[in-house]
């Protein structure tokens, strides 16, 4: 074999190995948006979405309230994220809730990376003025 059909053979080779190493990271950081059934919130009240993932690559949550115009009315909101190295068992972990104060407020849809669809969990919940739960809606 000469040396152009080594550097033919060794330029093949690399491409096969970049392309299995960027297909694999890749397929981990797909995107899944997962959507709750509507809610209809009550003057004075909130409502309030949950939604949990777990992984083998980091994840990310957007979770958001969707008013029945399709407009974001997202208030307020928290999360939380954990690695492997503290979790002990191989796995990324991810929390995101959000709210919303608003009367229009009647879904939550959230965008999830690292994280299959059997792996998020979302909970959706309307509560009254004085904090007492109205419904739920869960979807795993």
């Amino acid at each position: 074999m000469g040396n152009g059909e080594r550097s033919k053979v060794a330029a093949a080779v690399a491409l096969l190995l970049w392309l299995a190493t960027t297909s694999s990271a890749w397929a981990g950081r797909r995107t899944v948006i997962v959507r709750s059934a509507s809610l209809t919130a009550v003057p004075g009240g909130y409502v309030s979405c949950r939604v949990d993932a777990r992984g083998t690559a980091p994840i990310g949550i957007v979770a958001t309230i969707v008013a029945a115009d399709g407009s974001d009315v997202t208030e307020f909101g928290s999360s939380f994220r954990s690695a492997p190295a503290v979790t002990a068992d191989g796995f990324y972990y991810a929390e995101e809730t959000s709210g919303s104060q608003a009367d229009t407020a009647r879904s939550c849809r959230a965008k999830v990376t690292g994280a299959r669809g059997r792996d998020i969990h979302l909970s959706f919940e309307a509560f009254g003025a004085d904090g007492t739960p109205l419904g739920a809606v869960e979807k795993r």
